[in-house]
């Protein structure tokens, strides 16, 4: 389920325009939606050094933010992980085509956020189709990426890498622990 769309500008991460339809099926929308804002933001800076990809699956938590990035504007639309993400893309492509033939005079000077709020009823329409319809397309590719790689924040261990620091760390203290009885032993 695509749970909230947005678009901005690419250099300065301006926001041009977002779907308003409800978000009661996400808990914390408003929260997820602050997360979207810094991540694009942040995102803004690999456009600048021209790093970003084109298409990127940014994960976090239950969540995945699906972004495309074309002629300088990203479109942004946030879903559960385990949704179809070439329906996602193929959405995001949709409305980047449609949302360029409307605006593109008007998005580099653009100064009122939140100018082309209008262009919802285009997102909400193409979002029922892709939500609707048994969407079968080859996966484009796609770079993954955790919340934490691209934000720059350290990556929560998962519990395989817990248990095997614990087991090396016993490791390493049983084997200094031989290493002082030996030496105490022999000296």
């Amino acid at each position: 389920m695509l749970f909230f769309t947005n678009i901005w500008r690419a250099n300065d991460a301006w926001p041009l325009a977002a779907s308003m339809d409800s978000n009661d099926s996400v808990p914390d929308s408003e929260k997820w939606k602050k997360h979207a804002q810094m991540l694009i933001k942040k995102l803004c800076e690999d456009y600048a050094r021209g790093v970003l990809p084109r298409l990127l699956t940014v994960e976090h938590g239950a969540y995945c933010y699906h972004i495309l990035h074309s002629d300088g504007v990203m479109y942004l639309t946030f879903c559960q992980k385990g949704d179809n993400a070439a329906a996602s893309f193929a959405f995001l492509e949709e409305i980047s085509r449609e949302f360029w033939s409307l605006y593109s005079e008007q998005i580099p000077t653009e100064t009122r956020p939140y100018k082309f709020i209008k262009f919802d009823i285009f997102i909400s329409k193409s979002r029922k189709v892709y939500q609707t319809s048994q969407y079968s397309r080859a996966m484009p590719n796609v770079e993954k990426r955790t919340y934490n790689q691209v934000m720059g924040l350290a990556e929560p261990p998962s519990s395989s890498e817990d248990n095997t620091a614990l087991i090396l760390g016993g490791i390493g203290c049983g084997v200094l622990l031989l290493l002082i009885i030996f030496l105490y032993f022999v000296l």
